[in-house]
């Protein structure tokens, strides 16, 4: 005797689409984290390990100002503002902090300020811009 094959079934027939799952997105906080980190770590470079003589006074003031542009763009950021201005003069920020230092004569300290902060500065002005869903 043979068995009868069912041709339904009592399920209903759904399809399920299967979404992958989406990479936390931490590259941007953290380029921002890096960019006020760079900007902060330049005023207090400035303030307390730059020498005071002439070379010092200068170099001060010159990465001072450019270090108080980083920590205002950086605020910005955090802003409704359009971020690729922002991004890009902390861009230009960071190649002139980087060229200063390599370029112009100062003391050890100056010349290890500026570099680092200005990679720390471009490192994170990518990782910010790599992360930006805007």
């Amino acid at each position: 005797m043979a068995t009868p094959v069912k041709t339904g079934s009592h399920l209903p027939a759904t399809s399920t689409t299967i979404t992958p799952a989406e990479p936390v997105h931490v590259v941007g906080p953290l380029g921002w984290v890096l960019v006020l980190s760079a900007g902060i770590g330049l005023i207090l470079a400035t303030w307390m390990l730059y020498p005071i003589d002439a070379v010092g006074m200068w170099a001060g003031y010159r990465d001072g100002f450019i270090a108080t542009i980083v920590v205002v763009c950086a605020l910005a950021l955090r802003t409704a503002l359009p971020k690729q201005p922002v991004l890009g003069l902390l861009g230009i920020c960071g190649i002139l902090l980087v060229l200063f230092g390599v370029f112009l004569d100062n003391p050890q300290v100056v010349f290890l300020s500026e570099v680092i902060a200005g990679a720390v500065l471009l490192a994170g002005t990518g990782m910010y811009a790599a992360g930006s869903r805007d």
